[in-house]
């Protein structure tokens, strides 16, 4: 369908280069009488009943007209369609107009002798003019192809819309993450030159400060030498009580000696009174355990007592069961015989 138009980049033109042939002029002008016929049939204010029995009676005509009827419908039933089909028609005049083809004048001139009936209830618009079926059938495939190559047209440029919609939207997004990048790139840059100046300061304070610690240092090495001439004073009054010290070290190690002879005198005596009290506690450990077994073996017998009586009562139960059970079938036997 309108595969032979020529297609350009911003859409398909229809008949591009090439002129309208005679069949062309004449749909073209058949469209225009048809088309006020549709708005003479708009002005009856005809209801969808009247257009469905006009389209039963142009189809029951010969079994011809199927073309007619959908068209009738769908100028009466379907506005929106209607429109793209008169923008057609009026396209495909202009070119027909232009070119000037005395076909189109015949046409015409045979179109205005033939009256066509508009009024409310009457014959499809088509048939109040002096054409052929197969011309009316030419008519209706070139404007149903014009419909369908509007149609593939209006949804190419949808299409193309939204293609370039989204093309606008990602250049949008792309410009905000160029502008936000520069912005971060300024910011950066900001903060870099700022935190030069401030390692400069820093740099700066920190020579003043190496400066400062130098001259201190120097001090503290003329301190330090005076402290050493101190210190040697005070190391020859150590050595001075370090010999004291020594003399005091000897007596504590004469009075330790003496000390260490009555710990092992105490020692010897501790270890005497541990021993006895060891075998004491051996033999009131002995006579624990001979107390301890002499009550295992009473417990013991105690509880072979009791588990001889239980087995003794346990017996004396199972005889007085049986002894019920034979009273019960003597007593039932008894009973039976009387």
């Amino acid at each position: 369908m309108g595969g032979s138009h020529s297609q350009s980049p911003r859409g398909r033109e229809p008949a591009g280069d090439k002129p309208p042939t005679a069949r062309e002029s004449a749909s073209g002008c058949k469209v225009k009488k048809y088309e006020t016929q549709s708005l003479a049939l708009d002005g009856c204010s005809q209801d969808e009943g009247a257009v469905i029995s006009q389209i039963s009676d142009i189809s029951n005509r010969d079994g011809h007209a199927t073309d007619e009827e959908k068209l009738a419908s769908t100028s009466s039933g379907q506005k929106s369609s209607g429109a793209e089909v008169k923008g057609v028609e009026k396209e495909t005049c202009q070119k027909m107009e232009k070119d000037g083809s005395t076909m189109t004048g015949l046409l015409e001139s045979s179109l205005e002798k033939a009256p066509v009936s508009v009024a409310c209830g009457g014959e499809s618009p088509l048939d109040g003019i002096c054409l052929s079926e197969s011309d009316k059938t030419a008519v209706l495939t070139l404007i149903r192809e014009e419909i369908i190559t509007k149609e593939i047209e209006a949804n190419e440029w949808k299409k193309k819309y939204e293609e370039t919609r989204q093309e606008v939207l990602e250049m949008r997004k792309i410009v905000a993450e160029y502008e936000k990048t520069i912005a971060q790139m300024i910011e950066d840059e900001q903060r870099t030159t700022m935190t030069s100046q401030k390692s400069f300061q820093q740099l700066t304070m920190e020579k003043e400060q190496a400066l400062a610690d130098l001259n201190s240092v120097e001090r503290s090495l003329s301190d330090l030498f005076r402290r050493y001439e101190n210190l040697k004073g005070v190391l020859e009054g150590f050595k001075k009580n370090e010999e004291a010290l020594k003399k005091c070290a000897q007596d504590y190690l004469a009075r330790v000696k003496q000390e260490e002879q009555r710990y092992q005198a105490l020692k010897i005596h501790a270890e005497e009174k541990l021993d006895k009290a060891n075998e004491e506690i051996a033999q009131v450990r002995t006579k624990a355990k001979a107390e301890s077994a002499a009550l295992h073996a009473g417990l013991r017998k105690e509880q072979m007592k009791v588990e001889s009586l239980e087995r003794a009562l346990q017996q004396k139960n199972q005889e007085i069961e049986e002894l019920t059970k034979i009273c019960d079938e003597l007593i039932a036997k008894l009973g039976k015989t009387d």
